[in-house]
């Protein structure tokens, strides 16, 4: 059935091959198609979720700023002028402020306070050192939040692809349906075929008219999506995948045996341990809750702060008073309880982001498992579709030459489309889904380059 179908547009692209443009099988750069890589490029460019992430980052690293900036010496400045009125023409009782002929007295004063902590038992480099932690953290949520987004952006760009070539598998069924019928009407005209049997021809080109129109409100639906990713109108056209460069690599996972397919599981995920971002984030959020119970220890230690105040005054006429003071601060909470309350509540937080951490590992292990051996499965299917594929097309194509000749029944030809139809959907769905199996397993690997994920297969 399609094999007849691609014979003749085949021949038909030949006719018109001489009026093709020069640059007709370019790249996306040629021909204004989407190609995967941009498509990844104006998901991330767009992403408000993506863009909020950068911000938190930024936003993490002024807090540590300026936790260590209140490591350094407090600096603060006091200006007061003043002015009196009253009181005849002079001051009384020798106050220092001076008095002007007209009962008028002004003055002013100038105050630098400076403060800096000299001990706190390394509380201050710790908080320091904690935030330094939240700021990684906020960077490898960062990285997270990319990996997340590429993924979307190649699911939905491998749906579009799956959409379109599920459209024209349909299409094609729907024409043989109606080469069928319209066969079978030739047949009724000519009285041998029973009226049964043309029933049944038009009753198979009713759903498989259902299910192409099924198929288009996918692929609308599957558009809609990435135009939503991308920005770009849904009708753009996307750049098709050559599956024929995944030959080798399709090779390769069909020889893999068992002890095979468990060392490249074993080989999967320690790079996904040693490259996921959300693995990484449980590993600094150990360290900070650690480093929590060690704050909260150096609770119970003093805070040593000395103190520099100077200051000048200024009164009419024309006396300045110069003065100052030095000031050593030791401070230290004497609520022992509410201090060990703290220590204990830290303790448990720390237990806590263990066990998560020990989770969160033992969870990457069986997301890498399951889909690496779903990506091996498709690999698999593609072959054996590919194979069932060929057969069902032959064997329609015999098929359908006895049908003409009345040999067999409406009922086998029927049976020869559908055999092609489940095939070829079986072929797109298998592709397709190494394709975004592959996409997946590389996110949960934390690797933005299939390909780097590829090169481990021995």
């Amino acid at each position: 059935m399609r094999t007849t179908m691609r014979i003749a547009m085949l021949s038909l692209f030949i006719t018109l091959g001489a009026a093709l443009p020069a640059h007709a099988e370019g790249g996306s750069q040629d021909s204004g198609l989407l190609s995967l890589p941009k498509a990844r490029e104006l998901t991330l460019s767009r992403s408000a979720t993506l863009a909020k992430a950068k911000l938190a980052v930024d936003q993490a690293g002024l807090t540590t700023q300026a936790q260590a900036y209140s490591g350094l010496p407090q600096l603060s400045a006091s200006v007061e002028p003043s002015l009196g009125y009253g009181g005849g023409s002079g001051s009384a009782g020798g106050s220092s402020s001076g008095a002007s002929s007209s009962g008028l007295s002004y003055g002013a004063s100038a105050k630098v306070t400076a403060s800096q902590t000299i001990y706190d038992g390394g509380k201050n480099s710790d908080a320091v050192r904690k935030d330094e932690l939240a700021a990684d953290s906020a960077g490898k949520a960062l990285e997270a939040t990319r990996l997340s987004l590429l993924g979307q952006a190649d699911a939905a760009y491998f749906a579009v692809l799956e959409a379109e070539a599920s459209v024209k598998a349909d299409e094609s069924d729907l024409a043989a349906a109606q080469l069928r019928q319209s066969i079978a009407q030739a047949k009724i005209d000519a009285a041998i075929l029973s009226k049964a049997a043309y029933l049944q021809t038009e009753a198979d080109t009713a759903s498989y008219q259902t299910t192409l129109l099924i198929a288009k409100g996918n692929l609308s639906s599957a558009r809609a999506k990435l135009a939503s990713l991308t920005g770009l109108p849904a009708s753009t056209a996307l750049e098709e995948i050559d599956f024929s460069a995944y030959d080798a690599l399709l090779a390769k996972l069909a020889s893999l045996d068992g002890p095979g397919l468990d060392n490249l599981a074993s080989m999967v995920s320690a790079k996904a341990k040693a490259s996921s971002p959300s693995l990484v984030q449980y590993a600094l959020a150990v360290q900070e809750a650690e480093l929590s119970v060690g704050m909260a220890r150096k609770a119970y230690q003093p805070t040593v702060s000395l103190g520099l105040s100077p200051s000048v005054a200024y009164s009419n006429p024309s006396t300045i008073d110069a003065s100052g003071s030095v000031s050593l601060t030791a401070t230290m909470s004497l609520d022992f309880w509410t201090l060990k309350n703290g220590v204990d509540s830290a303790r448990v937080a720390s237990a806590s982001a263990k066990t998560d951490a020990q989770q969160g590992e033992s969870d990457l292990d069986l997301q890498v498992a399951q889909a690496l051996y779903a990506w091996v499965a498709s690999a698999a299917s593609i072959v054996s579709s590919a194979k069932a594929l060929d057969y069902a097309q032959s064997n329609y194509e015999n098929v359908l030459e006895q049908y003409k000749l009345s040999s067999v029944t409406t009922s086998d030809l029927s049976t020869a489309e559908a055999l092609v139809s489940a095939d070829e959907t079986s072929l797109i769905q298998a592709r397709y889904g190494f394709l975004s199996d592959l996409s997946a397993l590389a996110v949960l690997a934390g690797l933005e380059d299939t390909s780097l994920l590829a090169a481990l297969v021995p």
